[in-house]
């Protein structure tokens, strides 16, 4: 593609700057193109064949040009749906904590006497359960608007969809567990208590792992 750029751009007697005032872009985007250290992105094939007066299918005809740009296409996908999952867990963590931290201060407040207000818990607990819905929404947004930009990356999706209910779980298992420790319970009541729990919020992760698994689109 970098030869088809720089001959089309010199046969028209375009200028980089020239060339690159036609798209509204910088001339050292021309220049990367032109020496391959970057590719056009996909929403910039079009103005660019319309610049160089060829079509799409001509700009493309470069020995391998559309399977590089196919792969290039899909490491910046692999890396906006990372960066989508490193946040939102990065959200959910801190709504764990704050759940986990205001059952503990709850917890001194009931059996320990200290001078503390409840008031305290209440508020951690609820900011972290409008840190998990946020976090949540979050995941959502970003996810349709990468689903409308990458439409051919399903398997990007799916993948990245399975790793966030692989995250998710043991985060929502933590929160379980804090809970259940501090009850009061005893020994034998706990372990019972945590598997029943554990066993139950795993059905739905494991109910939609294997829905996104299985699903075309």
């Amino acid at each position: 593609m970098k030869d088809i750029i720089f001959k089309r751009r010199t046969e028209l007697g375009l200028t980089q700057r020239r060339l690159a005032e036609k798209l509204n872009i910088s001339d050292k985007v021309i220049s990367k193109w032109e020496t391959g250290k970057s590719l056009p992105d996909t929403s910039m094939l079009v103005p660019l064949a319309e610049a160089l007066q060829i079509s799409v299918n001509e700009l493309l005809d470069d020995g391998g040009a559309a399977a590089e740009l196919d792969k290039t296409a899909a490491r910046e996908a692999d890396l906006c749906y990372k960066n989508c999952c490193i946040i939102t867990t990065a959200i959910q963590i801190v709504a764990a904590i704050l759940i986990i931290a205001g059952r503990v201060l709850w917890d001194r407040i009931i059996y320990y006497e200290e001078d503390l207000s409840k008031a305290t818990a209440y508020i951690m607990i609820s900011l972290g359960a409008l840190c998990e819905i946020a976090a949540i929404a979050f995941y959502l947004i970003k996810r349709n608007n990468l689903r409308a930009k990458y439409p051919s990356r399903t398997d990007c999706d799916k993948k990245y969809v399975n790793i966030m209910l692989c995250c998710t779980y043991p985060l929502v298992l933590a929160v379980i567990i804090a809970f259940v420790a501090l009850h009061g319970l005893s020994t034998s009541e706990q372990l019972i208590t945590l598997v029943i729990s554990a066993v139950i919020a795993v059905l739905p992760f494991a109910a939609l792992f294997i829905l996104n698994k299985r699903r075309k689109s």
